[in-house]
């Protein structure tokens, strides 16, 4: 080559391509995109689903390769139509049909519309560079908010992929396609915001006249069709009472009003099978529409969770009340639910719950970011504040089970957060964080000259603009106060502003402070603080558990991983076992003269001293019959003497068990007979957790 030769080539290769080269196809794979906005638009939009056919012929002609013929598109389409299951994408060669979305509405998102958030991977990475589409963005997005439209139309750009249309080829890298495509999005936008003023034009008229309008039917009624819409979609009519699940309703309404607790309701109705069987084939339609879709199901149907209970005990219209924003019309359709009744459940529904023991709880340090994973999917643990406790009791708000996990406090987080601390030094980076701070103080002064000076001028040009007013020129004048206005809106906007954080060097010293001594001084932060930095630098806390211990893998930001075994006794599993109407009759038959075999027999899962709380609880008596199985000696003088010593001093109860010789029960009975009372620091006393570092595989990999 030759030196003009380079150079011609230096400057191809440098040159900004042009628009034609930037419209240019074949270019990549050809994507054609087909949807419509109703599944009664695909059987009827003969003409749309036709326009899909032409699409593969006109990037055939653009010069993409494939073997697909028009002939064998169009059958491929017309068997959508008719509603035979096949796939719905075709991918041969460099053309790839995809109408995965016809029926769908544009104003949904790509999460479900299949075929859209395959286009967006596709052109993501590079595969496809040009999306064939029957009309404008219009086809992509109806996005009434208009962000699903304009981020796809950022990505086509991005990665300069055309969308080809019957009237010609766009590209959004061009800023004239830009704003034609944008013009697109932007008309698409208020037609579907014209169509939503009409249908909700529609609907109020239809509940004005006590219709269904869309909202979900309440357990206990099907809603009745009226007829059917060209496009094959219902016309829907009044509520009327479904004779299987109204039963149902009315069941647990009276099972609420007598035991008066949401939960106690859920538990019984849950543990007698009692659930809204699943609708028949002829009420098929019925599945999208009613409330229930949204209760947990089991194999025979709908279960009722305290939180469904409260929606019934609630509901205006199992009375026959219709209810529609700022519609209500009494006796609408009929009841199913006797009136008197109904007021009872709402009642208990309405009644305030009495504040617990405070208003406010210290929040425990670990809130949100310890899970379960004894499930399926892990759960969050809850953090129950006032009672310092864990619990995994999704399953009990559902009705479901009981509590999964329910654990103390005390026994999680002394060894997570040593175990954090244990492997946390920050020192090594107290300079540069200092270094930052001083640069957010310069950052500060800067901003506050700044503002200050554009507050000068903003004044200075507001008083010269003030000073033309009365020049008698219409237009003029017109035109000088819509500069006053900009001014003045301009001014307000920068008072308006944030400064940055002023920081002064009692801060700076703080923070110093705080990095170097964080383990010392960490229990002197509040537990709100504590949680903020170990969110900072924890991401989640996944637990499983076994008889007697807890493995707590601590994912870090740093995406590293570090085990704890943490040994809890047998606290792990919960022992809450609510007693049900069934057993309490059966244990006031067998409690007054039934033998303590008998008893435990009849209640294999209980322990004889659960049933002995639970008894009292009731108001049941037994006649005491003193018992000579397992008693010890007696009591020695010296041994009442170290009693009094040991009961009143030593914290530790093995230590008194081991020295007097005796079961912790006969030591508590023996010393309630002496008037002998434990002092409250000692009987509530905690005691440490033991836990220990399965795999250390933390800083010593990641802190360079």
């Amino acid at each position: 080559m030759n030196l003009e030769e380079i150079i011609s080539s230096a400057k191809a290769s440098s040159s900004k391509p042009s628009d034609d080269d930037l419209r240019s196809l074949p270019f990549k794979r050809a994507f054609v995109y087909g949807r419509v906005s109703s599944q009664g638009q695909v059987r009827e939009s003969l003409e749309s689903i036709r326009d899909i056919a032409k699409l593969v012929e006109l990037a055939v002609r653009d010069g993409y390769h494939t073997g697909l013929q028009i002939s064998e598109v169009e059958q491929w389409l017309n068997s959508i139509q008719s509603g035979v299951t096949i796939d719905k994408v075709l991918d041969d060669g460099d053309v790839i049909v995809d109408c995965r979305d016809l029926g769908l509405s544009g104003s949904l998102g790509e999460d479900r519309r299949p075929g859209l958030a395959d286009l967006q991977t596709k052109v993501a990475s590079g595969e496809v560079g040009a999306v064939y589409l029957t009309e404008g963005m219009s086809r992509l997005s109806r996005d009434r908010d208009r962000v699903l439209g304009y981020k796809l139309l950022k990505l086509l750009k991005e990665y300069e992929c055309r969308i080809r249309t019957p009237e010609g080829v766009y590209n959004p890298a061009i800023p004239r396609d830009w704003e034609n495509l944008a013009e697109d999005i932007e008309d698409s936008a208020d037609e579907m915001k014209k169509h939503g003023i009409r249908l909700g034009r529609r609907r109020a008229q239809k509940a004005a006249e006590g219709r269904h309008v869309g909202s979900p039917v309440s357990p206990g009624y099907v809603v009745e069709i009226e007829g059917q819409n060209r496009d094959g979609s219902f016309i829907l009519g009044k509520w009327l009472p479904y004779a299987p699940h109204q039963e149902v309703v009315i069941t647990a309404l009276r099972e609420l009003v007598e035991q008066g607790s949401f939960f106690k309701t859920s538990q019984s109705l849950n543990a007698r099978g009692v659930v809204f069987p699943f609708f028949p084939e002829e009420y098929h339609y019925m599945e999208t529409r009613a409330a229930l879709r949204n209760f947990h199901r089991n194999d025979r149907g709908y279960t009722i969770s305290p939180n469904g209970l409260r929606g019934l005990a609630t509901n205006l219209k199992l009375i026959g009340i219709w209810q529609w924003r700022d519609v209500v019309i009494e006796n609408n359709h009929p009841a199913i639910v006797p009136v008197e009744l109904f007021l009872q459940a709402y009642e208990i529904a309405q009644a305030k719950k009495p504040k617990g023991r405070a208003a406010y709880a210290e929040p425990m340090e670990w809130s949100g970011l310890l899970y379960c994973c004894q499930h399926d999917e892990p759960r969050p643990l809850v953090a129950h504040n006032v009672t310092r406790r864990w619990k995994c009791d999704r399953g009990y708000y559902s009705g479901q089970e009981d509590y999964c996990i329910n654990i103390a406090d005390y026994k999680l987080t002394p060894p997570l957060t040593s175990a954090v601390l244990e492997y946390l030094d920050l020192s090594p980076h107290v300079e540069a964080v200092l270094e930052k701070i001083k640069n957010d103080v310069d950052d500060y002064d800067i901003e506050k000259t700044r503002r200050r000076r554009q507050e000068t001028e903003l004044h200075t040009r507001l008083k010269n603009l003030e000073s033309h007013l009365g020049s008698g020129d219409t237009e003029r004048e017109e035109t000088y106060w819509r500069l006053i206005r900009e001014a003045k809106a301009e001014l307000d906007a920068i008072k308006k502003r944030p400064l940055p954080p002023k920081v002064t060097a009692t801060d700076i010293q703080r923070v110093r402070d705080f990095l170097e001594n964080l383990r010392a001084e960490w229990e002197k932060y509040p537990g709100q603080v504590r949680n903020r930095l170990l969110k900072l630098l924890i991401n989640r806390v996944e637990l499983r558990y076994g008889t007697s211990h807890i493995d707590a893998t601590m994912t870090w930001k740093v995406g590293l991983k570090q085990v704890v075994r943490i040994n809890t006794g047998n606290e792990t599993m919960s022992k809450r076992k609510y007693w049900q109407k069934e057993e309490d009759d059966l244990l006031k038959m067998l409690w007054p003269t039934a033998s303590q075999e008998a008893v435990l027999a009849a209640f294999p899962d209980r322990t004889w001293g659960s049933i002995n709380v639970h008894a009292a609880k009731i108001g049941l008596k037994r006649e005491w019959k003193p018992s000579k199985k397992n008693t010890g000696p007696r009591w020695t003088a010296k041994e009442k003497k170290l009693l009094r010593v040991l009961y009143t001093t030593e914290p530790d109860t093995e230590v008194i068990r081991e020295k007097l010789g005796r079961e912790w029960g006969a030591i508590v009975v023996m010393a309630h007979k002496m008037g002998i009372v434990r002092p409250k620091e000692l009987r509530y006393q905690q005691r440490e957790p033991a836990w220990e570092i399965i795999t250390n595989e933390v800083f010593q990999a990641s802190t360079s």
